[in-house]
């Protein structure tokens, strides 16, 4: 990143859509795996490792996948506000996206997902028992009969109905360039698809 984009807001936020756009195709990119917070239903904050599935950069949407089944869904249909955390030591950047989150199950965009889904990554969503379920043994919960190998097409099929697409409508960006310099740190404010910027103090 060079001087100017420091401290040029139009670049550092194209910038920011270009890691974000690289974090979805590079499974390398740090910004693959960003950490997602949620509040339960007990207020308590929850915050995870995803994967990064897609970016709709005109839109301003970030998405992951998860099982429908799992806690952080029911959480986030009770309160739909959250927040991605990502950080990539070689850019010196950090980043903080405040979202307002959309579940997605058995309709169109899961349909569309679904189909791009390869089997090994559908066998996560055949387990018998809910995710985060109490086991008196070490498991995934996924029958013994898959063990070490892919499902076949018609097993996976099983899966769809957990298969659950998360969208994130992004309402807020805090970027943090770390430099010996001098630290930088910009707020960026999406409405109606459209940035503002401030200059805040790191």
């Amino acid at each position: 990143m060079s001087m100017l984009s420091k401290e040029n807001t139009s670049e550092i936020f194209e910038d920011i859509k270009r890691n974000l756009t690289r974090g979805v195709k590079d499974r390398k990119h740090t910004f693959h795996t960003p950490v997602f917070c949620n509040v339960d239903n007990e207020n308590n904050i929850e915050s995870r490792v995803v994967v990064l599935r897609q970016f709709d950069s005109p839109n301003m949407v970030l998405n992951f996948h998860t099982d429908f089944r799992s806690p952080k869904v029911f959480s986030l249909q009770q309160n739909n506000n959250s927040l991605f955390v990502f950080y990539d030591h070689k850019l010196k950047i950090q980043l903080r996206i405040k979202t307002i989150s959309t579940i997605n199950n058995q309709n169109k965009v899961t349909e569309e997902m679904w189909d791009k889904t390869k089997l090994f990554s559908r066998k996560c969503y055949l387990t018998e028992k809910a995710p985060s379920s109490p086991t008196n043994l070490p498991e995934d919960g996924i029958d013994e009969s898959l063990g070490g190998k892919e499902p076949t097409f018609e097993e996976s099929e099983k899966g769809y109905k957990n298969f659950t697409v998360v969208q994130n409508q992004i309402k807020q960006i805090d970027w943090l360039y770390l430099a010996a310099s001098g630290h930088r740190r910009l707020k960026i404010i999406i409405e109606k698809k459209i940035p503002s910027f401030q200059w805040i103090i790191p």
